[in-house]
């Protein structure tokens, strides 16, 4: 009778999910848009829509004029109009501190467009051949350009856009030329290069590199920095909360897409080897949540994989995957909206700070209160949805005793479901086939 009794209470204390089972964790949705795009760019304007500029369409049309633009609220894509400039690769859309959008590419001058005006203007003056180069923003907004290469040639020559004036000033040139390298801004405004690709000879050919420089944009100087572990170019990096970095993926001496990651510590110049990812990827997308947490988007060789790197564990989360499979694609992270992924002709949004409590989900950033906890959005302050040992749950959480937890089961609501016809066929058995037992002294 104990265990009958035991079974009630469960029952009655987990009614809700005799009716309701678990719904499945989100996935990303999928839009579309009128032109086919390749090495474009896209940025978040002050709003929260996305305007996305240039990108490579086909041989017999080598221009993408035509902008088009992502309405946040809607989920819903317009055109809006022309850019000044032919950005048809190695197209770069950068956020200027004073709500415009810079736009670099490989053969043209830079455009600005101003959300507030509705305007667009050609910075004839200002230009790079964008080939390969790596891009980041300074920490006053100003936009650093680095390295490149084209054919049989590397170069190390570096600029600096002044976003005050849209001037384009040259700066000392990086030690060692390369191509298809990192680049990254650490928190005390230096900016960390790591590895890359330089043509060696007609015989060696190509060479990946573990080599690593810093530069520093007050001094206008480069320093040698601890090499990489492992030799990689299409590689990814971005700054942790700590202030290290970390670098993940790439292609690899043999041609290979690496899984590896690395983690590089500024104030010891020195580098540790980082979690391995589940998918070896080149030509992927990092983006920085503002938890500090790092997304890891597609790329050559993972396809559709996505996977959440967590500071705080050192460790890979799987996110849902893609619909779609995605390289040399644009990740754009909108405030209070979530990723917004763009390549071809069709854009996906994995929706962040919307997943009520209760309701399915994989990572804390997906709940619009409370904490993700034994896959399900939980409100830290209490209620039906604590967690374990929070105030208002049970030990374990969710409706289970501690020493059953349904709740980290999948499809524990569906067990509740068969619970009562399992005890009732078990008891008819017992009274029909089974053979009497001697009964335990703690038997009620």
């Amino acid at each position: 009778m104990r265990s009958l009794l035991t079974l009630s209470q469960l029952l009655a204390a987990c009614a809700p999910l005799l009716v309701s089972l678990p719904a499945a964790a989100q996935s990303w949705e999928t839009s579309s848009f009128s032109i086919s795009r390749h090495l474009h760019g896209a940025a978040a304007l002050p709003g929260g829509d996305v305007l996305v500029v240039g990108g490579y369409i086909d041989e017999s049309t080598w221009t993408a004029r035509t902008v088009e633009r992502y309405n946040a609220s809607t989920g819903t894509w317009s055109t809006f109009g022309e850019s000044p400039g032919d950005h048809y690769t190695f197209v770069h859309v950068l956020s200027l501190p004073d709500g415009r959008l810079l736009v670099a590419s490989m053969e043209a001058p830079f455009d600005t467009y101003d959300p507030a005006s509705d305007t667009w203007t050609t910075l004839g003056d200002a230009a790079v051949f964008d080939s390969d180069m790596a891009v980041t923003q300074l920490a006053d907004g100003d936009v650093f350009f680095v390295g490149g290469g084209m054919d049989f040639n590397d170069w190390g020559s570096a600029y600096r856009f002044d976003a005050d004036t849209d001037t384009l000033d040259t700066v000392a040139s990086l030690p060692v030329p390369r191509r298809r390298l990192a680049a990254t801004l650490l928190a005390d405004g230096r900016v960390l290069v790591t590895g890359g690709l330089r043509f060696v000879d007609e015989i060696e050919n190509f060479e990946a590199l573990t080599s690593a420089e810093i530069y520093d944009p007050v001094a206008d100087r480069w320093t040698v920095a601890a090499p990489i572990p492992e030799a990689r170019y299409d590689h990814r990096a971005a700054l942790l909360p700590d202030g290290r970095v970390l670098v993940t993926g790439g292609v690899g001496t043999g041609y290979e897409h690496l899984p590896s990651t690395v983690i590089y510590d500024p104030a010891a110049d020195a580098w540790t080897s980082g979690p391995t990812m589940a998918a070896g990827r080149a030509l992927h997308t990092a983006t920085t949540l503002p938890s500090g947490r790092v997304v890891i988007v597609g790329g050559a060789g993972a396809g559709r994989a996505v996977e959440l790197y967590d500071p705080a564990t050192s460790a890979f989360i799987a996110l849902p995957s893609l619909s779609h499979d995605r390289q040399s694609h644009t990740t754009t992270y909108i405030p209070g909206k979530g990723l917004l992924v763009i390549s071809g002709s069709t854009a996906e949004l994995y929706a962040l700070g919307a997943t009520a409590e209760g309701e399915a989900c994989v990572i804390t950033e997906e709940c619009a209160d409370g904490t993700c906890e034994d896959g399900r959005c939980t409100d830290d302050g209490g209620g039906t949805g604590a967690g374990p040992g929070d105030p208002g749950g049970p030990p374990g959480g969710g409706c289970s005793p501690p020493w059953f937890d349904l709740g980290a089961m999948p499809g524990h609501a569906a067990m509740l479901l068969v619970a009562p016809g399992m005890f009732a066929w078990r008891r008819r058995r017992s009274g029909s086939t089974a053979r009497p037992r001697a009964r335990h002294a703690d038997a009620g």
